[in-house]
């Protein structure tokens, strides 16, 4: 019989304790192992009860979840925690700072005065990244490695030299915030193409999301904007459902919005941005899919791959990713499965810089 993943509940309120209790005890894949009103409490409960996922919340008394997370960091205790936050300005920054120290992802997290009600729209997120972050298999990527290997070709390919490649688009996913983080200043200030992000969050996050990114990656990093130019060694980030698509302005790429339609009759809103960067860039462009994006992307994928674009897609750590992923080579379409330490080098190598 399938292992039920173990969860425990950290919040100071306690209608979050009682209503996310009871949505984690009905679900058969879950069990609820215990609730805690403060981080004083949870580190008790965590060594007699081992969970396998910790919701938590940062602002509480006695101890808050940034100390847990440090407690935990320097016991290595192995609980992978998820952060159930508000999206207020200051509680959007520290949730970043909670994924810095440890979270592996978060959900928003609404006020406490509407929280019944609220907690309907975000009920399916949390259960779905309890699942995913919970699973046996999943071990949080690992981003540097004291000797990296040289990546194997699944599909053989030839790339261009650096200065051909013009954009480089990389598509998020559950627990990719982090892997983002860890990524991005990575990537050398000397990369000739363009880097488009996108990661799909609420819009309270999104902002500090990306100005934590621009404080530490070598590359300048802004909110992509209507109208934006793609520009040579600087990344533009993506997170509404607002659809965007690539167009040509002159030589240059620039990034064209518009609002989502009742019928939403172009699918996700990746799709419609990588089928016309098929249509605009062809074998110009390389995609980077990320561990825990979902297919919705299927069709701009596939039309990427079949206009000559290279496609990369990080070593999936959950049975959910890697179901994902052999949709996606059942079909041909990519060229290279990367371990995370790797995928910047990947890259590097692609674009004929030097390591």
């Amino acid at each position: 019989m399938k292992k039920k993943i173990k969860v425990l509940i950290v919040d100071d309120a306690i209608v979050v304790r009682i209503l996310v209790g009871n949505t984690i005890s009905k679900d058969p894949d879950l069990e609820f192992v215990g609730k805690a009103e403060n981080g004083k409490v949870a580190l008790e409960m965590i060594e007699k009860l081992q969970p396998d996922v910790m919701i938590l919340d940062i602002e509480m008394p006695e101890m808050d979840g940034l100390e847990v997370l440090r407690t935990l960091k320097r016991r290595g205790l192995p609980t992978k925690v998820i952060m159930f936050s508000t999206y207020t300005t200051v509680g959007a920054k520290h949730t970043f700072e909670a994924i810095e120290l440890g979270a592996v992802d978060f959900v928003p997290k609404p006020s406490s005065t509407g929280f019944s009600q609220g907690f309907e729209n975000v009920r399916d997120e949390l259960i779905a990244k309890i699942k995913f972050v919970g699973s046996a298999e999943f071990a949080q990527p690992q981003t540097t490695a004291p000797q990296p290997r040289k990546a194997t070709s699944l599909i053989p390919h030839m790339p261009l030299t650096g200065g051909e490649y013009e954009l480089i688009f990389f598509e998020g996913g559950t627990g990719a915030p982090k892997t983002f983080m860890n990524l991005l200043p990575q990537i050398p200030m000397n990369v000739m193409p363009g880097v488009l992000i996108f990661q799909a969050m609420f819009a309270g996050f999104a902002e500090q999301f990306v100005r934590r990114l621009g404080q530490n990656a070598k590359i300048p990093i802004k909110f992509a904007e209507n109208g934006d130019l793609v520009q040579p060694g600087h990344g533009l980030v993506l997170c509404g459902d607002t659809y965007v698509a690539a167009k040509r302005s002159g030589h240059q790429l620039q990034l064209a919005f518009r609002e989502k339609d009742q019928a939403e009759k172009y699918g996700s809103v990746p799709r419609l941005l990588c089928e016309s960067i098929a249509r605009i860039c062809g074998k110009k462009a390389i995609a980077v899919i990320l561990a825990g994006a979902g297919d919705g992307n299927f069709e701009g994928i596939q039309a990427m791959k079949e206009q000559g674009s290279l496609i990369i897609a990080e070593e999936p750590s959950t049975t959910v990713s890697r179901q994902v992923l052999d949709q996606f080579m059942s079909h041909n379409l990519i060229n290279d499965v990367i371990p995370t330490h790797e995928l910047i080098p990947t890259l590097t190598r692609s674009l004929g810089l030097p390591e």
